[in-house]
């Protein structure tokens, strides 16, 4: 995918960057030219009915000093879309990411996170069938040759799981920086949440009685959310014919730069009628996307970052 600095004008071959050239090719390529200041993000230059940026990271796992710029650039983002347009953050965590790393940490604050189990998928793509006898015996000649384990993951479906529990912080410090996370930026719930009401006395001095329950009522209004079902009518028509299908709580797009670089600007608007703005880490990208509706974000960004430049946080790729 080729990334600028600007919009507009276009940008020429000294002004653009190829992904998949060196990351200190796309330096020396990219700085002199930078009307606009907004390092680690390059802007892409072909897509100009939406914002979207991309940022490096070294390897994934994300070394720790871009593990903590980024979770305080996250931070700050969320609080500015809070702010300035009322959104809210809904973070996502691939199922496939949690091996080899994750999957005990994930198992120990499940009760508290609250994950629920959806699907995701790239847009376009049919769903993942299951492999016949031949494939998977071929599969195992190969590994066997090699001395490696078989790749399973390739015949496992997408699946994702969504924090219903709105603890955004403590859950990117815990699974941020291993190429599994994302996030939807929305507007607010418009399902009427139902309110707990006061409990009488002898029920809240009662041994029985948690503190806990005020959170897990709003859990059950978490799976009232009107973004569940919409998500499914719109990334789940490919997937209508699975057996699992009616049991998903909701489908959600994985997307990469190659997946906003392939789109129409109509196919865009589509997405971006379930949230307002996306972010993901991204392994075929090597790195971060950030993708907002609003085309004109650059100046909302270059805010942020130079708050962060102003309270000591600098990137170091």
């Amino acid at each position: 995918m080729i990334f600028s600095v600007n919009m507009a004008p276009p940008a020429s071959p000294t002004e653009s960057v190829d992904m998949n050239a060196s990351l200190r090719t796309r330096r020396s390529r990219i700085e002199p030219q930078q009307a606009k200041d907004l390092s680690p993000f390059l802007r892409a230059s072909q897509v100009t009915d939406i914002s979207l940026y991309w940022a490096p990271v070294t390897e994934f796992p994300v070394p720790l000093n871009q593990r903590e710029w980024m979770r305080e650039f996250l931070n700050r983002l969320a609080a500015h879309l809070k702010e300035k347009d009322d959104l809210r953050e809904e973070w996502f965590l691939q199922f496939k990411a949690l091996y080899p790393n994750l999957i005990d940490r994930f198992v120990e604050h499940a009760s508290e996170y609250v994950p629920v189990t959806g699907l995701g998928c790239v847009p376009g793509a049919m769903p993942v069938a299951l492999p016949d006898f031949e494939s998977v015996k071929k599969e195992v000649e190969k590994a066997s040759k090699k001395g490696s384990p078989v790749e399973v993951q390739q015949w496992m479906p997408d699946h994702v799981h969504w924090f219903a529990a709105k603890q955004s912080q403590k859950q990117r410090q815990d699974f941020f920086g291993y190429g599994g996370m994302f996030a939807l930026y929305m507007q607010p719930n418009t399902k009427a949440a139902r309110t707990l009401p006061k409990l009488p006395r002898f029920m809240t001095t009662h041994e029985a009685y948690t503190p806990d329950l005020e959170r897990q009522f709003a859990m059950l209004n978490s799976l009232q959310d009107n973004f569940l079902p919409k998500s499914k009518e719109l990334f789940g028509p490919a997937f209508r014919q699975d057996p699992s299908y009616r049991g998903l709580p909701f489908i959600v797009p994985l997307l990469s730069s190659r997946s906003f670089l392939d789109s129409t600007p109509e196919q865009r608007e589509t997405w971006f009628s379930l949230f307002h703005a996306y972010f993901i880490e991204s392994k075929q990208d090597n790195g971060v996307l950030f993708a907002s509706s609003n085309s004109a974000f650059d100046e909302d960004l270059i805010s942020i970052l130079e708050g962060m430049q102003r309270d000591g946080f600098s990137y170091r790729s």
